[in-house]
């Protein structure tokens, strides 16, 4: 999340540190946050850093957003643990129904959060 940071909020130009992760595979830890109320098993959702990032309150700049499209054999169940994401990451502003986006991510797979060695 602290390279994900380098998004400028006023123009939606990365770092270069950030850049060179556009379109690469990364693994990102975060909380799901569902688009749809009712699915138990989702295959897009926001991913957000922290889970005081709740959207009933203003939501996280785009810059701590992240939009995942999940291959649909591997969507995760809803959870309010943390995640693993694995995928392939674009720099690219959306808008979704919680306010603007600053990436998506192609998600490969999931796994219940476990702080890597």
């Amino acid at each position: 999340w602290r390279m994900l940071k380098g998004l400028n909020l006023e123009t939606y130009k990365p770092s270069s540190e950030l850049a060179k992760l556009n379109g690469g595979k990364v693994k990102v830890a975060g909380f799901i946050v569902p688009l749809d109320d009712d699915a138990q098993e989702m295959t897009e959702f926001l991913l957000v850093p922290s889970p005081q990032a709740c959207i009933h309150v203003p939501p996280p700049p785009a810059n701590q957003m992240v939009l995942v499209r999940m291959a649909s054999k591997v969507a995760p169940k809803r959870t309010y643990n943390p995640i693993w994401v694995r995928g392939k990451l674009q720099i690219v502003t959306t808008e979704s129904q919680f306010g603007k986006v600053g990436f998506l991510m192609y998600g490969d797979d999931t796994e219940e959060y476990r702080q890597d060695p």
